[in-house]
């Protein structure tokens, strides 16, 4: 087999699976949700069963009278219009079908133990409880429905689309690169259509089997409304019956469930009519709402087959050297790739999920929102606060910028360098190579009023002792003294090596020419740091409004918000007020804002960074 028809071939394996591997999601998917309204199904009528069984006669216990158990177990099976498969066991013996088999002791046991709906081959077994809900006298079974035809007309016009596309851009594999492309591009559009196709089965597979547990729950409502009267007048009573949903009052409706959003979150619902005149809406949350991810997995199983045919198609275009080449360096790409994809790109697109939702863990649902949560944060007079705390926050960053250029340039010159360089550039490092918490601890004790060593040392000058973190005059100042110290060392360490990349030619020039020390400097060495400067600059301004460790351990963002800066707005906004989407939505606009500085310092100082 020739090199052509060996990638011909895997761009046909690649195909035939992306053809048929959404297929099996999708039926997977469909026996999922299909079992999911088995378990709810059986929990419901275990509880009909429950409401409109009478007790046996007196001084018999709390279970049923046996052959009224028997008669609406089997009316249920009759109901008009009930989709369900059961079979309802009183204690081991099957009720509705008397041919049925018996379930097991081990099983009816289990049940007992557990008292939570588990499968048993293919049905769910729901424990029916005795009146008092303290034993289990036996089990409702519920199979899910089969489905003979197990791809739509939709999906199958858009699969035979794909396999016809897909064989011609297979065959295509080899010839010159625009004919190649000709018939790659209506491959790689029909499979996302194909993508589309499955997700809207799955998508309406899940709101078909909501439909029907709120059809069939809403005849077990309306049954036990008319076999007890007393119901009729207090629906609280139904509750059992709709686990997981809600009954609310209503009004007439139509007979079909309808979709609509009640504050944000979205809801199926179906009316039932429990008496003349008395109307109750059944609520739940329906199945195609959680269905978003799959879109994304079904699209991309669909793309297996564009891909393998961009791969072979590039692999056969490509001489074998390059080729090798260019695996091997994605080979040792691809793992800093997938940490980046895991811990930004995912975390990323989590954030922008969550900012436009009202994502709280005390909340049960999370309500689309859209943009409110942006609108909450630009109208909180706490953020704008907190934003213009961090801006003044980040003025130290010049001045540690000078501080350091200015110990580089007196430590750091060819002439000056000696065996003490080393240790001096070690000293100042030591501070950014600390821990944070480890370095806020210890100027936390040394701000101290009362037996800090700062003053400590003012009191033996004669001057008052100062309330460092306590004051709000001066805490914000406190917090600038000690992020000076820690990125000290850093942006020494920079310019040091900023100042080693100097030609010394360029300098010895200048002194020939007649210039002063400073002339030099000014003239000569500033400029050439202009690059480096630039970056100590954006990275110092982008770590200033990332600043939080430092804040929560020196002052936990007082005395009286006087060091809120916008990430320990962040913080609290998330986790002691528990408003995700607020939080979420507070650091995207963080993100737009460190953007933005950081382009505009690199429009204004009109300079190309060079990272050493």
């Amino acid at each position: 087999m020739t090199a052509l028809a060996r990638w011909r071939a895997g761009a046909f394996v690649a195909m035939t699976a992306g053809a048929l591997l959404p297929l099996i999601l999708a039926q997977w998917a469909r026996g999922r949700y299909e079992r999911a309204l088995a378990a709810r199904e059986a929990t419901a009528a275990a509880a009909y069963l429950t409401i409109v069984t009478p007790p046996p006669p007196a001084g018999r216990g709390a279970g049923y009278d046996l052959p009224q158990l028997l008669i609406r177990a089997r009316a249920l099976e009759e109901l008009p219009g009930f989709s369900g498969r059961f079979e309802i066991y009183h204690a081991t013996a099957p009720l509705v079908h008397a041919t049925a088999p018996p379930l097991p002791a081990a099983t009816l046991q289990r049940l007992r133990r557990e008292v939570a709906v588990r499968w048993t081959g293919d049905a769910a077994l729901a424990p029916l409880l005795d009146r008092d809900g303290w034993d289990v006298v036996g089990a409702v079974a519920a199979r899910p429905a089969t489905r003979t035809w197990p791809i739509s007309l939709w999906s199958l016009g858009a699969l035979l689309l794909l396999l016809v596309a897909g064989g011609q851009t297979v065959g295509a594999i080899g010839k010159p690169r625009h004919a190649w492309r000709q018939n790659f591009r209506p491959y790689a559009v029909v499979a996302v259509l194909f993508g589309v196709a499955v997700f809207a089965e799955v998508r309406g597979a899940a709101g078909d089997a909501t439909d029907r547990w709120l059809y069939d729950t809403r005849l077990l409502m309306q049954e036990a409304a008319a076999r007890i009267p007393e119901i009729r007048s207090a629906p609280a009573g139904l509750t059992t019956l709709a686990r997981g949903a809600e009954i609310v009052p209503g009004d007439s409706g139509p007979a079909a469930a309808w979709r609509r959003a009640a504050d944000g979150v979205p809801t199926a619902a179906v009316a039932v009519r429990l008496a003349p005149g008395r109307w109750v809406e059944l609520r739940a949350r329906p199945g195609e709402a959680g269905t978003a991810g799959w879109l994304a997995v079904v699209l991309g199983l669909a793309a297996l087959g564009p891909l393998g045919a961009l791969i072979a198609a590039w692999s056969t275009a490509s001489a074998p050297r390059p080729r090798r080449e260019t695996v091997a360096a994605w080979g040792f790409l691809a793992p800093s790739a997938l940490h980046l994809a895991a811990f930004s790109f995912v975390p990323l697109l989590l954030v922008l999920y969550v900012s436009v939702h009202r994502w709280s863990p005390i909340e049960p649902t999370r309500a689309f929102v859209a943009l409110a949560n942006y609108g909450h944060v630009v109208r909180d007079p706490l953020v704008w606060s907190a934003l213009g705390r961090t801006l003044l926050y980040a003025l130290y960053v010049p001045v540690s910028m000078a501080l350091a250029l200015g110990l580089a340039v007196l430590i750091g010159g060819r002439r000056r360098s000696g065996a003490a360089t080393p240790l001096l550039r070690a000293l100042f490092l030591l501070p950014c190579a600390s821990s944070v918490v480890a370095v806020a601890l210890v100027w936390q004790w040394m701000y101290h009023p009362d037996f800090g060593l700062i003053n400590h040392l003012l009191t033996r000058a004669g001057l008052g002792p100062v309330n460092w973190l306590g004051d709000p005059k001066t805490a914000l100042l406190a917090v600038m003294l000690v992020s000076v110290w820690i990125q000290l060392g850093y942006q020494l360490t920079v310019f040091l090596a900023g100042l080693r990349a100097i030609p010394q030619a360029y300098l010895d020039a200048a002194r020939v020419d007649g210039a002063n020390a400073w002339q030099r400097f000014w003239r000569v060495t500033f400029p050439l740091l202009a690059p480096v400067t630039l970056f100590v600059l954006v990275t110092g301004i982008i770590g200033a409004f990332q600043v939080f460790a430092l804040v929560m351990v020196l002052t936990g963002g007082g005395p009286l918000g006087a060091t809120d800066v916008i990430v320990h707005r962040i913080y609290q906004t998330g986790w002691e007020l528990l408003q995700f989407g607020e939080a979420s939505a507070l650091a995207l606009l963080l993100f737009a804002v460190l953007f933005g500085a950081t382009w505009a310092q690199l429009k204004l100082l009109d300079r190309r960074v060079e990272y050493a």
